[in-house]
């Protein structure tokens, strides 16, 4: 029986590792190039829906058991275990009804599942063969040619490969090779939204907003403005997100900018004791800009695919893009370990399955999030501030995300390529 086609994955983050490690469990061959020196990730929380979680063991059961090991819960804190399987509680920021819970969002079965992205990156890279690995590997060009798609790296170095799927983040340059003409006119945007972020610990937290607000998950709704915080790392810190709705363009190169304690003061003046007190005890602040990935035609082209931000990034207000990329992995890991996919050209059928049933989703995800961010602000048209809708929206809305069943999702991909397989 031949080999089958090598995969050759750009970029090591959360997406292209979890996908790794499910194909080299599956004994599909696998090459990882990655820019950096070394797997690194910014940022600072991450939270899986259930969906997701559902997903990871599938793709590999160790990737479950690592992230069990790394979450925080709200088992983590005594006192708060009845709040297990909140996903946030939602209270009125400002207003008549200050500091009044609107509702306990719950996401069972396991609730808010927190955890920091570095550790989460750090351990799945265990899991990859260090051999598969080449580092400092920044793509330049992507090219198919006589039946091999050929990489050339910004040092030098030019790659045969068999197939390639790009996991190289929001400023995709697979993308832009596979589409070049759309990714001109499909470029990130700004989303009207930026953000302050930070992480405090747990003393200055409880001081902050007192011992309840600083031990459950948070969301607090304001009008143009809404924050959140959730513990991390067993509780000893807490992650902080203060995000503001902006008409004006965002006029920087750089995506992160310094701005002045004045500025966030300034953004929410409006806000009520708790995110005051939340700023007060703020280091000095960066505005993050919040951008998003426009609707593009395809996550496939030939023997070219893309997953996870370099498809479909998203702005976090439903905290679902780690999550989408998992759910990319999963169906990509099942497909391409199909025993009917044995040559290159069954595997240009499956990343067409893939992007039959996977775009649709993770785009409406990508709108969702969006609008998530006007319904936590207040300013979403037929709901505004009337608790009755917005508790019906949210829950509706988080319906859909959460309750897919992972596996059928997989199925249904199957199905489509089975269909294009037998088209010879």
């Amino acid at each position: 029986m031949s080999p089958k086609p090598t995969i050759t994955i750009i970029g090591g983050g959360i997406g292209g590792l979890t996908l790794a490690a499910g194909l080299h469990l599956r004994k599909i061959p696998v090459q990882i190039y990655e820019a950096a020196q070394s797997f690194k990730e910014i940022g600072l929380g991450i939270s899986l829906g259930p969906a997701a979680y559902r997903a990871m063991p599938l793709v590999h059961p160790a990737i479950q058991q690592i992230y069990d090991s790394l979450i925080t819960t709200h088992a983590d804190s005594p006192g708060y275990e009845e709040y297990l399987q909140t996903w946030f509680e939602l209270i009125w920021a400002t207003g008549p009804q200050e500091g009044n819970v609107l509702m306990n969002l719950k996401a069972l079965p396991s609730g808010q599942t927190a955890l920091r992205r570095a550790d989460f990156l750090n351990a799945l890279v265990d899991l990859i063969p260090s051999d598969i690995v080449h580092f400092g590997k920044r793509l330049n060009t992507l090219v198919e040619h006589d039946g091999r798609v050929v990489l050339g790296f910004e040092d030098g170095e030019v790659v045969d490969a068999d197939v390639v799927i790009g996991c190289d983040g929001i400023r995709s340059r697979v993308k832009e090779c596979m589409i070049p003409v759309e990714s001109l006119r499909t470029k990130p945007v700004y989303s009207g939204m930026y953000g302050y972020r930070a992480v405090l610990e747990m003393g200055d937290m409880v001081k902050a907003v007192g011992e309840k607000r600083a031990h459950v998950a948070t969301i607090y709704l304001g009008r143009g403005v809404y924050a959140l915080s959730y513990p991390i790392v067993r509780a000893r810190l807490v992650n902080i997100g203060i995000y503001v709705l902006s008409s004006r363009p965002w006029e920087y190169d750089s995506w992160v900018r310094p701005a002045r304690r004045e500025d966030m003061e300034r953004d929410t003046k409006d806000m009520g004791r708790y995110v005051k007190a939340l700023v007060e005890h703020m280091p000095d602040p960066s505005q993050w800009a919040i951008f998003e990935h426009p609707h593009i035609s395809t996550y496939a082209r030939s023997r070219v695919a893309i997953l996870g931000d370099a498809a479909h990034a998203s702005t976090p207000h439903q905290g679902a893009g780690a999550g989408q990329a998992i759910e990319d992995a999963h169906v990509l890991a099942e497909l391409l370990s199909d025993s009917r996919v044995g040559s290159v050209d069954d595997v240009v059928k499956a990343f067409k399955a893939y992007d039959e049933i996977r775009r649709p989703r993770s785009q409406r995800v990508v709108t969702s999030s969006k609008e998530n961010a006007d319904i936590l602000c207040s300013c979403f048209d037929g709901v505004r501030d009337d608790p009755v809708k917005l508790r019906e929206t949210l829950d509706r809305r988080l319906k859909w995300l959460w309750d897919l069943d992972v596996q059928d999702q997989v199925e249904r991909a199957r199905e489509k390529m089975v269909e294009y397989l037998e088209i010879r």
